[in-house]
This record gives C-alpha cells, structure tokens and sequence, in this order.
C-alpha cells in the first residue's frame, strides 16, 4: 500500500501541471485537432500525456529528484514544451494540430 501511495504522491504534480498546460495550450492558444477520429484524438491527447510524464521525469532526474528545485523546474520545462509534445503525441496516432481557422 506504501508503494501505491508513493507513486500517486510523485506523479500527482506533473498529472495537474498537464491539466492546466494543455488546458491553456488547446484553449487559449486556440488549436484544433484536425483528423481522424474521436477515437484517435483522444488517444493522442493520452499519448500527449504520456510524453509530458516522460518530459517531466527525466528533467526531474536531472535537476534534482524529490527536490522543490526539481519538481519546479521540470514543471516549467515540461510546460513549456507542450507545443512539441503535443505535436509528437498526435503525429504517433496521424492526427495534426493546427492554428484554429485553419
């Protein structure tokens, strides 16, 4: 049970920090997915995800592992880095992003 808590305690704060860079990145930088179906975007928006937690671990690693210094800067790196993430995780599955208007 320690081990379940321990990783739900690690992975929580890259988890929310996706929720609100994808939020800010689809919505306010207004992009549209364009292709396939629902099925398929959603599945690149996992996939999206899955790039963001593999970001975020291995700034983590580098900076510093269960350091603030760590978390934060491996947030903002993986943050920033949402366009190329989302652009990976989309193209793995054929869907694209684009400007919305298009």
């Amino acid at each position: 049970m320690e081990a379940i808590t321990n990783l739900v305690e690690h992975w929580l704060e890259p988890i929310v920090a996706f929720c609100g860079a994808a939020a800010l990145y689809f919505g306010g930088f207004e992009r549209d997915v364009q292709g396939g179906s629902g099925f398929r975007q959603f599945l690149g928006l996992l996939l999206t995800l899955v790039v963001f937690l593999v970001v975020w671990a291995v700034v983590d690693k580098v900076v510093g592992p269960d350091s603030v210094k760590g978390i934060l800067v491996a947030t903002a790196v993986a943050g920033l880095a949402i366009p190329l993430e989302a652009r990976v995780g989309f193209m793995i599955v054929g869907v694209r992003t684009r400007r919305a208007g298009h």
